[in-house]
């Protein structure tokens, strides 16, 4: 999520500063100093348990926000699926005043909008030329701590000109809901596959065990409910077709796995192995589907009572 806010915040034309990229040589809390010195906003991703560890005095996450706080600093907080806000008296002294600052609940099927009302909440400016007696460059900039969950950006600054040269003024945000609602959907799509295509990854060539079978259709019923859920909303995934080639063809391999573990249950009850029988064709239970219910009682008539 925090490699998404800097890639978001960069093609907006903000300088993102990432902690792990760009802090050099030097002492490590001089600089952490500095940047939020700069700053204009605080932006505090809030992930679940993470205030927890501000009991420690000796916590970095807690000494950045007292730093905040320190200097007058827009604190932002963007609350992740699964965190709940501890009460003041939960927290240490120091940062009794974090539950009332205003918290933005990042939604991942809605990232857009989500992102959307984070930037309208911020004082800085992202980077922009502007046409003011010598076309002095307003500059901007993001600073992010990823490494403890923590965003600052560095607030708008020019070379030369008057001083209300360098005020910044806020960008108007203007939000196509017609583009929000298209990105949710691809959002809750892409999540159908990537949810599949985890499951498929954990299927071996040359599967035996049940489990294995199982997560198969597992992993099938996930890219099916992409593709139902597509179906709610023609014209807006972006990605149908290819997602559809690839379902075509784990439907193929389910329908000869299918068709292997049957034939293999007949052959065992033939050759009076009614155990190694059981085995395959409760495989074959897991991988049939509905319109060959009859093929699989077929063979299931045919072990003994």
């Amino acid at each position: 999520m925090a490699g998404e806010m800097q890639s978001k915040l960069q093609s907006r034309g903000y300088k993102v500063f990432l902690d792990v990229d760009n802090i050099g040589s030097g002492a490590f809390p001089d600089q952490i100093d500095s940047a939020i010195q700069q700053c204009n906003d605080f932006l505090l991703i809030l992930s679940p348990g993470m205030l927890d560890r501000c009991s420690d005095e000796e916590d970095w996450v807690r000494h950045e926000i007292v730093l905040a706080e320190k200097y007058g600093k827009n604190i932002v907080g963007v609350s992740l699926p699964g965190f709940l806000m501890p009460t003041a008296e939960e927290l240490p002294a120091e940062l009794h005043e974090i539950p009332e600052k205003q918290v933005f609940l990042w939604s991942h099927e809605y990232r857009h909008a989500s992102f959307e009302k984070i930037v309208e909440n911020l004082k800085t400016t992202s980077l922009k030329k502007k046409r003011v007696r010598r076309n002095y460059l307003l500059t901007g900039a993001a600073v992010v701590l990823l490494a403890v969950g923590l965003w600052w950006l560095i607030p708008t600054s020019a070379v030369g000109g008057t001083e209300s040269d360098l005020t910044p003024t806020k960008e108007e945000v203007v939000i196509d809901y017609r583009q929000v609602f298209a990105q949710a959907v691809n959002d809750t799509f892409a999540s159908f596959l990537k949810t599949g295509d985890s499951l498929l990854r954990l299927v071996p060539d040359n599967p035996t065990d049940q489990q294995d079978f199982a997560l198969l259709m597992e992993g099938i019923g996930e890219y099916q409910g992409a593709m139902d859920y597509e179906s709610n909303y023609p014209g807006v995934v972006s990605n149908k077709s290819k997602a559809k080639k690839a379902l075509d063809s784990l439907m193929v391999v389910r329908k000869n796995w299918f068709n292997e573990e049957l034939e293999a249950a007949s052959q065992f009850l033939k050759a009076d192995l009614v155990d190694f029988a059981h085995y395959r064709y409760e495989n074959a239970q897991i991988l049939v589907l509905p319109e060959e219910t009859s093929k699989l009682e077929a063979v299931g008539k045919k072990f003994p009572k």
